[in-house]
């Protein structure tokens, strides 16, 4: 069975406010975007999210979140590889690129 943890109104332009137990129930903030989704049971959950900028989808790839998190790995273990200057930096990559 639901547990009601409060209620709210919305006015004549669409506005609500929630009452302060239930945005410390939910842990919303001011500023918290909430995405509505309606379940396969009909019902609707409001659903706090963080909007990622278009430029950094590419980020929360799981490929990408993989090299980032091998490529950590590396500098705490110390076996990542130091350049120095652009020429150095250019070989660097070259000798890293397979035929």
């Amino acid at each position: 069975m639901a547990q009601v943890l409060g209620v709210f109104t919305v006015d004549s332009k669409g506005r609500a406010v929630l009452p302060l137990a239930l945005r410390q129930e939910l842990g919303l903030t001011e500023g918290t975007q909430l995405r509505v989704e309606r379940t396969d049971d009909g019902a609707y959950e409001l659903v706090p999210i963080e909007l990622v900028p278009r430029d950094q989808l590419y980020y929360h790839t799981a490929e990408i979140r993989e090299r980032v998190e091998r490529a950590e790995r590396s500098f705490r273990e110390g076996t990542s590889t130091r350049t120095e200057g652009e020429a150095a930096t250019e070989r660097f990559l070259d000798s890293l690129k397979t035929p």
